[in-house]
């Protein structure tokens, strides 16, 4: 093989890496929710369109939480979620309460807890899924159920209590959310939940939401 003919497949073999490399970082990225991308545009226009199934997502989620607990879950795949569950008023260390469990893009139907817990005093009570089910009196179709009314609302996450955060999408490092409170907003909070950053007040009962990330803007980018 010539000289020219070395340099030229060591160019196209360079080449093929460096868009394999690419390619990988761009699939990375897209799946943690880097490239993904919103609008309050699209928050309201989901609202307006979903409000009937958020609203019962709403109302599904809250009466699937046992009083005492606060839940957080988010889909990130059909079988991929982020899972947090706090017993309010429970303080699990000297230093507060950093939650019965948490745990980031689990399998929810084939978890496998990790082989050494975390025993600090910041972390979670537990890293067993099937206590925490037991408390929760979950069992694998409350997952299902979950993921096809955040489906039906055009939703990714929902944490239960008074109001309800429900996730509408990520958009960079930020997020876009609905605050819903089940009857009108307070007056008392009027000020808090139309602060023209975190918050916009929508309606009397709802609240839009962006929660910024890391880096970026911490305020709604499009106000």
């Amino acid at each position: 093989m010539t000289i020219k003919k070395v340099i030229k497949w060591t160019f196209i073999g360079l080449g093929l890496f460096i868009v394999l490399f690419i390619g990988y970082w761009i699939v990375l990225f897209y799946n943690s929710g880097l490239l993904q991308s919103s609008s309050k545009q699209e928050l309201i226009g989901n609202y307006n369109k979903k409000e009937k199934q958020i609203l019962e997502l709403k109302s599904y989620f809250n009466s699937i939480v046992p009083n005492g607990y606060t839940v957080y879950i988010e889909f990130e795949s059909k079988r991929s979620i982020d899972f947090s569950v706090y017993e309010i008023g429970k303080r699990t260390s000297q230093h507060g309460n950093f939650g019965l469990f948490q745990q980031w893009d689990i399998n929810p139907y084939d978890y496998e807890e990790p082989p050494n817990r975390d025993t600090s005093e910041y972390s979670p009570e537990t890293n067993s899924l099937k206590l925490v089910k037991q408390r929760l009196s979950w069992n694998d179709d409350t997952f299902r159920t979950i993921k096809e009314k955040l489906d039906n609302a055009n939703c990714i996450s929902i944490s239960n209590g008074e109001p309800t955060e429900v996730g509408f999408a990520r958009s960079g490092m930020g997020k876009y959310s609905y605050t819903i409170f089940t009857n009108s907003v307070p007056d008392s909070l009027k000020n808090q939940y139309n602060d023209s950053c975190t918050y916009i007040l929508y309606s009397n009962r709802v609240a839009l939401e962006y929660g910024g990330g890391a880096i970026g803007s911490q305020c709604f980018p499009d106000k």
